[in-house]
């Protein structure tokens, strides 16, 4: 990687570049790139929270010296998106909005497998490509402004890339959801009856609102691993049913 890469990260500075674009399900791709160590890292995950917790957090995490993102526009049901965000937690000089056709995931797809270092096949590009659609969007963006405006030139092949889901969740692949039928069922109806066959996900939907249902969602897609979180989440649940046991006694 040649150019202004070596004076970004000069002292303390922070030396990260970093894309988010999120769609209308409230999922998040976000592109890190890190010019000091010639390294990339996507992340897509699920927002499950109305104040974009995990979004904050990779703010918090990179604290980037420019956050990419496309113009202003209202998330689903209403709620800030993440463009408005960056706009909020980051001083203004270092926000910086492009054109919706700059976060172009089939280029950068094209980029991503041009660029790193690794075999796309051991980074499971090829088998997660339509999967991880945003964060290769937001990574289209974010090195096409390092390129144009940093003047960096970046080689074939030299680039570090790795895969994350947001730090509390796990992610499972497409091929698995799929697989195990969590969110559609592979066949519509039981076999030898008329009886309709159900997901994991049409089971378990007794939601009232879009916002539930989106919860719900994201919850089996991306099942929470903080063990804090789930033991406290166990312990109200534990509480709750004592309460309504003492009063039916």
């Amino acid at each position: 990687m040649e150019g202004d890469a070596a004076g970004a990260g000069g002292g303390d500075r922070s030396s990260i570049v970093i894309g988010l674009i999120e769609n209308r399900a409230k999922e998040v791709g976000v592109a890190a790139f890190d010019l000091r160590s010639a390294s990339l890292h996507l992340s897509q995950y699920i927002e499950t929270s109305c104040s974009y917790h995990n979004t904050k957090t990779l703010l918090h995490f990179y604290d980037p010296m420019v956050a990419i993102v496309p113009p202003n526009k209202t998330a689903a049901d209403g709620m800030v998106g993440v463009s408005e965000l960056v706009g909020k937690h980051l001083p203004t000089n270092k926000k910086i909005t492009m054109a919706r056709g700059c976060f172009d995931d089939t280029k950068g797809a094209v980029m991503v497998k041009n660029l790193s270092a690794r075999d796309p096949s051991a980074l499971g590009l090829d088998t997660y490509c339509k999967q991880y659609y945003l964060c290769l969007a937001a990574a289209s963006a974010t090195i096409k402004w390092i390129e144009s405006e940093r003047g960096v030139i970046i080689t074939n092949h030299s680039l570090s890339v790795t895969f994350n889901g947001s730090f509390d969740h796990m992610n499972i692949d497409s091929t698995s959801v799929q697989t195990l039928e969590i969110i559609d069922p592979l066949h519509t109806e039981l076999w030898g009856t008329s009886n309709k066959k159900k997901s994991l996900f049409q089971m378990l939907k007794t939601t009232k609102t879009t916002g539930g249902t989106r919860l719900l969602r994201a919850n089996l897609l991306q099942p929470l691993k903080d063990i804090q979180t789930i033991n406290t989440r166990l312990d109200c649940l534990v509480r709750r049913l004592i309460f309504f046991v003492i009063l039916n006694s």
